[in-house]
């Protein structure tokens, strides 16, 4: 089954309020309204040459399984970043206030406000510091919620550029294609629907019992070895509370050598 939409983005330089499509799906439902979370405190360390380099983030959720807040420190227990989520009665989120720690120029502010037709279609304004508009996005979905077009402007109401995409729902896989402005084709890239699952990304990816991702390659080019492992520990209720990530040199045989800590994520789940 294929399905085409019409998505409209922004250029790298100016995706600093726009989504792309891929964006937009990963974020709609990355949380189950079963999972009844209250809060997720997320402690995140990355190691690499210069040391270790950790942050904490606090999710807050409703009783919708919606974002209520994310909040992210430093090791000094410095906000880095912060996002307030506000709902209608129907669930439909309406604003987001974001603050960010810039390095030599400080915390900078945007808001984002939500506005629906009769049919949950929306548009989205993002604003500055200022209350200037910065840039607006048309959202429109079909019958069975699925986005299929997405147009950004800058805050003169100007074109800035979109995609299109055709889904395979059968095999997992969507096309977009990116145009500028003047509806020249600029990019094209395939990429997975979903990755949960049974949902695969690449082949070579493999996955455990509970469908999280477990072993994946680089493949920065055709000659890249370096592979990632991944270990995880879950709770009570099946959600992993440690994740261990490990690079490797996959050498000839697809044995592994050189195993070096790549990254360590430790969750406390609060539940209602």
């Amino acid at each position: 089954m294929r399905f085409t939409l019409l998505i409209v983005t922004l250029l790298f330089s100016q995706l600093t309020y726009s989504q792309s499509i891929a964006s937009y799906n990963s974020n709609a439902n990355k949380y189950d309204k079963k999972d009844n979370f209250v809060q997720i405190v997320e402690k995140t360390s990355f190691y690499n040459s210069d040391g270790i380099k950790t942050d904490i983030e606090y999710k807050d959720f409703n009783k919708s399984m919606q974002l209520t807040s994310l909040k992210r420190l430093d090791d000094k227990n410095k906000l880095i970043w912060l996002n307030i989520y506000k709902y209608d009665s129907l669930q439909r989120r309406i604003s987001i206030y974001n603050k960010r720690w810039i390095n030599k120029i400080g915390y900078q502010t945007k808001l984002s406000k939500y506005k629906y037709d009769s049919i949950s279609n929306f548009i989205q304004l993002d604003y500055n510091s200022k209350n200037q508009i910065m840039n607006i996005a048309r959202y429109f979905f079909d019958k069975e919620k699925n986005l299929i077009r997405l147009e950004n402007f800058n805050g003169n109401g100007n074109l800035i550029g979109y995609e299109t995409a055709n889904y395979d729902l059968e095999n997992n896989v969507v096309v977009v294609n990116q145009f500028n402005n003047k509806n020249e084709l600029i990019n094209t890239n395939n990429r997975a629907i979903s990755y949960s699952g049974d949902k695969k990304q690449k082949p070579s990816n493999k996955y455990n019992e509970q469908g999280d991702l477990i072993f994946y390659k680089r493949n920065w080019n055709e000659n890249d070895n370096v592979c990632y492992t991944i270990e995880y520990k879950y709770d009570k209720k099946g959600n992993w509370v440690s994740k261990k990530r490990y690079s490797h040199i996959q050498i000839e045989g697809g044995k592994l050598k050189k195993k070096k800590t790549n990254m360590v994520k430790t969750r406390k789940i609060k539940y209602r």
